[in-house]
């Protein structure tokens, strides 16, 4: 099973260049610790509204910029974009049970990888078995899930990357709340998006940023 979901992950992986060899105890622990910091901070229970920036492009030729719109109440997505980024579909909610795409990105990624893209840290947490360090010296950590699904993340210690089901490859710069800038890549599309505003939802009071 390990075998099988270490192949996954080094065959999404090739666009980084070559997988080095197997990670050591240690730095699986060390990125293990920051991932489940990570995820705590962007999975615990919040309320936020953010804007985003975002390009979009098809293998098909649609292409399309405008900005994104996202409002968060801790079990479901609302978005709405300017212009359609991606199809004809200008708003949907975005629930993390759900099995439907996303709608506003190229491809057919579900919900729980369109919400680990937006948040930067994916809700599961990642397993330490077949951890590889790629070449650039980042740590590929596969989730359980499968399906090529894994979390890379720097010598620092920050979540910079996803490998998602399809082919489908996310570079993150991590921000505060929020990635600043998400870039997509799969078979089906490109997508780019930088974060413009980001804060607490005025009706639920506090601050997230």
């Amino acid at each position: 099973m390990a075998a099988a979901a270490t192949l996954l992950v080094l065959g999404a992986c090739r666009s980084a260049g070559p997988a080095g060899v197997p990670a050591g105890p240690e730095e699986i622990a060390h990125a293990l610790s920051r991932i489940l910091a990570s995820r705590q901070e962007a999975w615990e229970p919040r309320r936020f509204q953010a804007l985003f920036r975002g390009e979009v492009s098809q293998r098909a030729g649609h292409a399309g910029r405008g900005y994104l719109a996202l409002h968060w109440d801790g079990e479901a997505l609302e978005w709405k974009v300017s212009v359609p980024l991606a199809g004809v579909v200008r708003s949907g909610v975005l629930r993390r049970a759900d099995g439907a795409g996303g709608g506003f990105l190229p491809g057919r990624l579900a919900p729980r990888d369109v919400l680990a893209a937006l948040f930067g840290v994916p809700e599961e947490a990642p397993s330490a078995d077949g951890a590889w360090r790629l070449r650039d010296g980042r740590l590929v950590l596969p989730l359980p899930s499968g399906e090529g699904r894994a979390v890379l993340v720097s010598p620092a210690g920050e979540i910079t990357g996803l490998l998602l089901p399809d082919g489908v490859r996310v570079e993150l710069t991590p921000g505060t709340g929020l990635p600043r800038r998400i870039a997509i890549r799969g078979p089906e599309g490109n997508a780019e998006l930088t974060l413009e505003s980001y804060g607490a939802d005025p009706e639920a009071g506090g601050s997230n940023g």
